[in-house]
């Protein structure tokens, strides 16, 4: 190697190594861990979960299906699954209509993944109405939800499933 080639090697070398240990030292700063927000997004799907509740009181089928992303998936006892919001009001609208209704839930438990987008949670269900001979009818059952945070930073429910602690009713004998 020539004196003049080392000391152009020298010159322009020496800037590209200072620009790469300077990149590299901005890509570490940056990798710093997320905060853990579980604790808030807990408390967040918990509340979400609970006026879900009460809109459920008002017994209006919008007011339930506006807990759901627009591709939620509803998995009803005894009936086929259903995908995407529209397709949901059925289920929830036949259940709704039922006289003499009165339905709750509550969570046991709350779950929020670590990277903060998804959370489910599983708890109990009760659930009264008027059955179709006129008496009163009870169920309780078991419930599972999951839900994803919304790019607003709200929860919705994107799958919801529940089914009943009773026996399954033989079929009617023909």
């Amino acid at each position: 190697m020539t004196k003049s080639s080392q000391k152009v090697t020298r010159v322009y070398g020496f800037p590209i190594w200072i620009g790469f240990a300077v990149l590299l030292l901005a890509a570490g700063c940056n990798s710093a861990p997320a905060p853990d927000t579980r604790a808030a997004d807990e408390a967040a799907v918990r509340k979400a979960d609970a006026d879900w509740v009460k809109a459920a009181q008002t017994k209006k089928v919008d007011d339930w299906v506006a807990f759901y992303t627009e591709d939620a998936v509803a998995l009803p006892p005894n009936e086929k699954t259903a995908v995407g919001k529209e397709n949901i009001r059925k289920p929830v609208g036949d259940m709704l209509g039922l006289p003499g209704l009165s339905i709750s839930w509550q969570p046991t438990k709350v779950e929020v993944a670590k990277s903060g987008d998804l959370a489910y949670l599983y708890g109990t269900y009760q659930m009264t109405a008027t059955g179709a001979d006129g008496k009163p009818m009870s169920d309780n059952g078991k419930m599972v939800e999951i839900w994803k945070k919304q790019a607003d930073g709200n929860w919705k429910c994107i799958v919801d499933t529940w089914s009943s602690d009773l026996p399954a009713t033989p079929p009617a004998s023909k």
